[in-house]
């Protein structure tokens, strides 16, 4: 048997034991749990990923479809407000026309009835008598052929004058009805611009909306896959540039380091976030068109109402928009983009560029490109990759 002392001093080392081995316990659950709630966390952001990469090419179509619909219906106004335009000058000359006719059947009836007066007044009560008055009282047969000459041209002149009046007075009528017939479509026309301009209002509301839910979807997915870091797998990646951008389609990063190549200036890094910032500006799906560039090329196909193209290849896509640039250097303010490019100019400094140019003058709200530059600035590596 044990000394107490010894006793003792056992059991308290293997109380000791007991309490450290309870506090391993309670350290490995706490670890075991902590695990477990970071994985429930991280299956449930990449659940959410999936939910919001559906969520962003459905909204992508719909602001698509609605600015589709606000293309076609600016060309509908625009064709509606040159027919008002020319149908108000038709009117102008209708009624300057019926002006002009008013008058000549005024004038050829007052001819009329003049020679009427001067007739009548030569006695006989009428026209008609005075005419065969004045034959009567001829004295010899040459005076009465003379006398039955001038009687034939009275009633030649009347006759013709007769005529002109009468088509005077149709071509009157017709103009009248011609008149009717434009206030008629002037009025019809007017009330279908009127709606056409209303359903652009309501469908410019509609695109907004659609445009604010579809940037707040985009933020959110950056956000997420930020936060997932290296966690999220190479396919779960490839499924949201896959949505940001269309099937046809390198990285933002890869495709800006190509362009740059090809427009034969500095792949500095500057000059790519300026690149990669501007593709997430656009956020287009066309293919092989980053930019959403519209010019055709030999096998391109329309994206869009804004005649957008789909571009066979890669390399197509890239000639085409260095081809577009090119051509609007001086007539759309492209050539201060290219100089930005060439002197490697700050990131925020290209952007303001691209802002200033016609490229997308006014889209954003004013912010194009320069608003998404810091965040691309900020995380580079992960704007790049998508």
């Amino acid at each position: 048997m044990l000394p107490r002392s010894a006793h003792v001093c056992v059991t308290s080392r293997a109380r000791r034991a007991s309490v450290a081995l309870l506090a391993c316990l309670i350290v490995a659950g706490s670890t075991v749990a902590s695990f477990a709630s970071l994985s429930t966390r991280l299956s449930a952001a990449q659940r959410e990923l999936s939910t919001l990469t559906r969520r962003i090419q459905a909204q992508e179509g719909q602001a698509r479809a609605l600015q589709d619909r606000l293309v076609v219906l600016d060309g509908q106004i625009a064709q509606a407000q040159a027919r008002a335009t020319q149908i108000a000058a038709e009117l102008a000359t209708t009624r300057s026309d019926i002006a002009a006719a008013t008058a000549e059947a005024g004038r050829l009836q007052r001819r009329i009835d003049g020679v009427a007066r001067s007739l009548f007044m030569q006695g006989a009560g009428s026209p008609q008598g005075a005419v065969l008055g004045s034959l009567l009282s001829s004295t010899s047969f040459a005076d009465f052929q003379d006398r039955l000459a001038y009687a034939t041209a009275i009633g030649d002149a009347s006759q013709d004058m007769a005529v002109h009046v009468a088509n005077a007075k149709a071509a009157l009528a017709l103009q009248a009805a011609q008149l009717r017939s434009l206030r008629a479509e002037q009025r019809r026309l007017l009330a279908r611009l009127s709606s056409a301009r209303a359903a652009a209002a309501a469908d410019l509301a509609a695109e907004r909306a659609a445009l604010a839910g579809l940037a707040q979807t985009k933020t959110r997915i950056v956000s997420l896959i930020a936060t997932l870091h290296k966690r999220i797998r190479a396919q779960e990646l490839a499924a949201v540039g896959t949505a940001f951008q269309g099937s046809g389609h390198v990285t933002y990063g890869t495709w800006a380091g190509l362009f740059l190549r090809t427009m034969g200036v500095s792949g500095c890094q500057a000059n790519r976030v300026a690149i990669v910032s501007w593709q997430y500006a656009e956020f287009t799906q066309a293919a092989w068109n980053p930019l959403a560039t519209t010019l055709p090329m030999p096998g391109s196909t329309t994206f869009n109402a804004s005649n957008v193209q789909n571009y066979p290849s890669l390399g197509e896509g890239l000639a085409a928009t260095k081809a577009t640039i090119d051509q609007g250097l001086g007539s759309f303010g492209y050539g201060a983009i290219v100089a930005a490019l060439a002197r490697c100019a700050p990131a925020i400094a290209t952007a303001s560029a691209i802002n200033a140019s016609a490229w997308c003058g006014g889209c954003a709200g004013g912010t194009y490109v320069v608003g998404d530059v810091p965040k691309v600035e900020a995380n580079y590596p992960l704007y790049a990759a998508l």
